[in-house]
């Protein structure tokens, strides 16, 4: 029998469903207006990579590593003006992310994806780390 007193010695927990999960609900909800156009997310089309949440010597850790692309619209009332993709090829633990835009882009439409719309999904991507941490870390014994 091995004996773990309060998670001293690791204990993992993956957590990319959840994290697939997280994002698929917390991205559509994004939008800005301007001008009358609003910036929306239709899809988010891929989440892969790595994600799990550890315990060592009692405090919660986590690390990640993952991909995500994401359909994004600019609409002016139900018209689409603009349609494009956008990728983070790139969601890790230690690094700021990088958002990029499918080839073509937004077109006349582009300043505003770039301006309102990646400020509003990079504060979203940095809100993962802490929302992982609350949701999983209490689960492996830590209390946060």
């Amino acid at each position: 029998m091995v004996v773990n007193p309060n998670n001293w010695h690791w204990v993992d927990k993956n957590t990319l469903s959840w994290s697939q999960q997280y994002f698929e609900e917390k991205l559509p909800q994004l939008q800005v207006e301007d001008a009358g156009r609003r910036v929306v997310v239709t899809r988010v089309s891929n989440i892969t990579g790595d994600s799990n949440v550890s315990q060592r010597k009692g405090k919660p850790i986590c690390y990640f590593d993952l991909q995500i692309a994401l359909e994004v619209a600019v609409l002016q009332g139900s018209d689409e003006l603009a349609s494009g993709s956008l990728n983070v090829p790139e969601l890790a633990h230690d690094e700021k992310p990088e958002i990029r835009c499918s080839q073509g882009g937004f077109g006349e439409h582009q300043e505003i994806v770039e301006t309102q719309f990646y400020p509003l999904l990079l504060a979203a991507l940095l809100q993962y780390q802490p929302d992982l941490l609350e949701a999983h870390g209490s689960a492996l014994g830590s209390s946060i």
